[in-house]
């Protein structure tokens, strides 16, 4: 699928796809064989304590939530990724753009300075881009298997409030969490510095 020209015009530094090697060779991604696509799958793969939160979880913070305690090394990679990128707008996608590009977009916002309250609010006005994502996804299902994925379908402000409050929680505030995974206050400072560059 060529690059929608409105895409190739913000000329975009890195394009950093979330997915598995798997989900990419299902559904290949628009920007394959560009320069700048970069794939860091954000789930750990075939890791039991992450697959066991996961199958546990009963809305999108509880998904959020898994990926932060047990895809720590994954999180901090992206971020570097996004600090290490050329000059230039930075691109984040996975599937439907809404859990794991959700909780990466959440966590730059949180860096930027950005109030939870806004970044919530953000989060939440990507719901209705993915109607006919989720309508599709539901034609291709029994009514049984999207009773299971209907409850993940929205967007809700809640679920970034919720995943942020974990991190409050649990390390007291985000750069804490960032520093115990390997992510240094000098490369912090600088992904500050980056994310809210004009």
């Amino acid at each position: 699928m060529p690059l929608n020209s409105a895409v190739k015009a913000l000329n975009f530094s890195r394009i950093i796809d979330l997915r598995s090697r798997t989900e990419r060779a299902a559904d290949p991604p628009p920007f394959l064989g560009h320069p700048a696509d970069l794939n860091l799958p954000l789930l750990p793969w075939r890791h039991r304590a992450f697959n066991e939160a996961s199958a546990a979880a009963r809305s999108n913070a509880d998904h959020m939530t898994a990926m932060l305690d047990h895809a720590a090394n994954q999180i901090v990679t992206v971020l570097g990724a996004i600090l290490d990128a050329p000059p230039g707008p930075v691109l984040i996608h996975c599937h439907a753009g809404k859990d794991r590009t959700g909780l990466i977009a959440a966590l730059c916002s949180e860096l930027a300075g950005q109030t939870r309250d806004q970044n919530a609010a953000d989060y939440a006005a990507s719901g209705p881009t993915l109607t006919g994502f989720y309508r599709d996804q539901q034609a291709r299902r029994t009514p049984e298997q999207w009773a299971h994925l209907a409850p993940f379908a929205a967007t809700r402000a809640d679920d970034i409030h919720l995943t942020l409050t974990h991190i409050d929680q649990h390390w007291g505030q985000l750069d804490a969490y960032l520093n115990a995974h390997g992510l240094p206050g000098s490369d912090l400072s600088a992904l500050r510095d980056r994310l809210t560059r004009t």
